[in-house]
């Protein structure tokens, strides 16, 4: 049976990083939301902000984003990373992986990040943090209204692991290692 597993959380936690690293090493299958989101807002040549507040507006097009979605996903014969969104409230037999990073950090890697042309340069690491948390703020309105759970809840999640101070081989080693374990 292929594993399944989620890798989430914010912008800054290192997500891209470890799934790009994990896609070499075990040959995995990935599937990002943010390509889905992306190519809707683009379909209607919007930002990022005007399609977050098109979806805020219309629910329907968060659940046909996640039904398209789960699609992808449920099809995949290999062992696939889902990432970018928090999964386990429509996919619930899926692994969720959880990768938390100080507000402080996550602010700081995102104000260093290149955005590209997704979004506008942050002044400041305290507008990152704020633009971060207002944008976490909104998703977890959005989804709870949408189906009921709290995407914050740890307990929703199989396993967190902190990426706060640690190197990418440090954050691998864990992943690694919890890989292992689903593996037996």
């Amino acid at each position: 049976m292929p594993l399944k597993i989620s890798v989430s959380w914010p912008a800054g936690s290192g997500k891209s990083s470890v799934v790009n690293a994990l896609v070499e090493k075990y040959w995995m299958t990935t599937a990002d939301v943010g390509q889905v989101f992306r190519q809707r807002w683009l379909e209607k040549w919007l930002t990022i902000a005007e399609y977050d507040k098109l979806v805020e507006a219309n629910p329907q097009e968060d659940i046909e984003m996640d039904n398209d979605f789960k699609k992808i996903v449920e099809n995949c014969k290999n062992d696939i990373l889902v990432w970018r969104r928090m999964w386990f409230h429509i996919l619930p037999t899926i692994t969720s992986v959880r990768l938390d990073v100080s507000p402080e950090e996550w602010a700081q890697r995102v104000f260093l990040a290149d955005r590209g042309k997704q979004e506008k340069k942050y002044a400041t690491i305290q507008d990152a943090l704020e633009a971060n948390q207002l944008r976490m703020g909104y998703l977890k309105d959005r989804l709870f209204k949408l189906y009921g759970v709290d995407f914050t809840d740890i307990s929703n999640y199989t396993k967190i692991i902190d990426t706060t101070g640690k190197s990418l081989d440090q954050v691998l080693g864990e992943f690694e290692n919890f890989i292992e374990t689903l593996r037996k």
